[in-house]
């Protein structure tokens, strides 16, 4: 038995998630799940809230309320969101006083600590004296050493570069927003630079990651890393368990590996009643914003290689740049964000996977706007549905309402259908993965019929009635492949179409995609793509 295991970037619960957040690892995990489990594999989609994260304290801090509280609800919001985009997740799970994750993770950190994989030293670190808190990652903001852009500590969104919050140009505390002093602290440090060789050959060895994912990991490995810091002085996080350290808790980016094996190890004991081994293949496949790169296919990777538990690394991992809100960054303190909750009380999901994948932020930054969704929508729908409808009229009006099947498809469907086939396992898989492709390439299968129908189904009608058929029974194959090839992007429509095709959504499998023996007498919904009652929703 060979398993998948797909993972999406942990949430943080800080609040709900956006469509610049739904555009990225989440829509992309849920295609690509949904893609491999209707060519027959056995794939499971995975995540959990981040719910230790440093975000998670300096948001419960700044609204005054209490953080235990603020992550059940978001957790529960997020699942919420999730489910109202037709986001599929096998397990969601809560780390936050979990003790099967949180001993899982204490155990893998232990491990290190033993084997001497982590080092004791003593670092500068910002100080707020007025909050009398240390400043490390959401703590403090300032400008990338780097690329001069606004950043927090320990990491720049911008350009994805790790940096050392003391090196941060003016640098403030973002609870009092006063100017911090320098102070030092005692922790224990990862040294990623003892890997860097195991790590040139994993990151040769990849095919199927972004080459901006492989040329940012080549630049990381091509000067010495800094250690890394894996414990933190905080009272926010997993405690660590070592005699002179009890009042710092893991680095929530240290955290997430191990986590995500508990996760793994969850569902595996879960569906099949026994524990997971390694006799057979398994592989991780990983969806995340480019802004997390370091930590999954830097950090992670060489933190296996230090435990030996290198059986699950990222085989795969797919990328996204942000997606932006009229030209802008999406920002919850300045309003500037559409929370994928509200937003989806409007909007049928189907319909925003849709726009979301044809403007996908696969390799640079894109753009949303409600007046190009609004627009691309209209001609979508409008296209697609007109051209069902057409069909259905027809096999109504002149088969009354029996479809007709005894027909050999006609090379010129076959050859369309075969060629779509081909492009989107490209597109759907990893070695060529892209939504925006997947998307474009069923727009033009659909304008395709539209041409089929034109040119080969109507001028048959006046003609030859036996011709005339043997056409109409192969739009059947057009449209039942249809309700196959959009299923990972629009699972909605795709059932509803295969519904009206008189056959059962369990006929949903790649394999099977020009059987049309199940499809019987024609549905009649006139609506394939529920109607917007649009407005415009902004968090604030």
């Amino acid at each position: 038995m060979s398993e998948i295991y797909v993972t999406a970037t942990p949430p943080t619960p800080n609040g709900d998630l956006h469509i610049g957040h739904l555009a990225g690892p989440y829509l992309a995990a849920d295609v690509y799940t949904r893609f491999k489990k209707i060519t027959g594999n056995n794939v499971a989609y995975i995540t959990y809230g981040d719910d230790h994260q440093s975000y998670v304290a300096t948001t419960a801090n700044n609204k005054k309320i209490d953080p235990e509280e603020m992550v059940e609800k978001n957790n529960n919001i997020v699942r919420s969101t999730l489910k109202s985009a037709n986001i599929d997740v096998d397990l969601y799970k809560n780390p936050l006083g979990n003790n099967k994750h949180i001993n899982y993770v204490l155990t893998f950190f232990l491990e290190l600590y033993n084997k001497g994989k982590l080092k004791k030293k003593t670092k500068d670190i910002l100080y707020c004296d007025k909050c009398k808190l240390n400043l490390y990652e959401s703590f403090v903001k300032g400008k990338c050493p780097y690329c001069k852009s606004d950043s927090s500590g320990n990491l720049c969104e911008a350009c994805g570069q790790i940096n050392d919050p003391i090196n941060l140009e003016q640098p403030f505390c973002t609870i009092c927003k006063s100017i911090p002093i320098i102070k030092q602290y005692t922790g224990l440090f990862f040294p990623i630079n003892d890997y860097k060789d195991k790590l040139n050959h994993f990151y040769s060895s990849r095919t199927t990651w972004r080459p901006q994912l492989i040329e940012f990991c080549k630049q990381i490995i091509a000067k010495d890393i800094p250690d890394y810091p894996v414990t933190y002085p905080s009272n926010w996080g997993i405690p660590v368990p070592i005699e002179g350290f009890k009042d710092q808790v893991i680095n929530v980016w240290f955290e997430m590996y191990p986590g995500i094996l508990e996760s793994i190890d969850s569902h595996y004991l879960h569906q099949y009643g026994i524990r997971r081994e390694n006799k057979h293949k398994q592989t991780l496949v990983q969806f995340l914003g480019f802004d997390n790169s370091f930590f999954n296919s830097v950090l992670h990777v060489a933190s296996a290689f230090a435990i030996e538990k290198d059986e699950l690394l990222p085989e795969h991992i797919i990328t996204n740049y942000f997606y932006l809100l009229d030209k802008e960054k999406f920002s919850t303190s300045k309003g500037h964000a559409i929370w994928g909750g509200e937003l989806l009380k409007d909007v049928p999901s189907d319909n925003l996977r849709f726009y979301l994948s044809l403007t996908n932020p696969e390799h640079m930054q894109t753009n949303f706007s409600f007046d190009d969704f609004l627009q691309t929508n209209d001609k979508f729908t409008k296209k697609w549905e007109d051209t069902i409808n057409r069909y259905i009229e027809m096999i109504n009006h002149d088969f009354k309402g029996i479809i007709p099947k005894n027909a050999a498809i006609h090379y010129q469907s076959s050859s369309l259908i075969q060629r779509t086939k081909k492009n989107l396992e490209k597109f759907y898989d990893l070695e060529q993965f892209s939504l925006r492709k997947a998307s474009f390439e069923l727009e033009d299968y659909m304008s395709s019929i539209i041409d089929y129908l034109e040119e080969k189904v109507l001028p048959m009608k006046a003609k030859d009635d036996f011709l005339y058929t043997q056409q109409v029974a192969n739009v059947t194959y057009l449209l039942k492949a249809l309700s196959v090839f959009s299923y990972p992007i629009m699972p909605t429509f795709s059932k509803k179409l295969m519904r009206n095709l008189g056959a059962s959504s369990s006929n949903l499998l790649w394999d099977t995609i020009y059987d049309i023996s199940t499809c019987d007498e024609v549905g009649n919904e006139k609506e394939f793509f529920y109607a917007l009652n649009i407005k415009t929703r902004r968090g604030s």
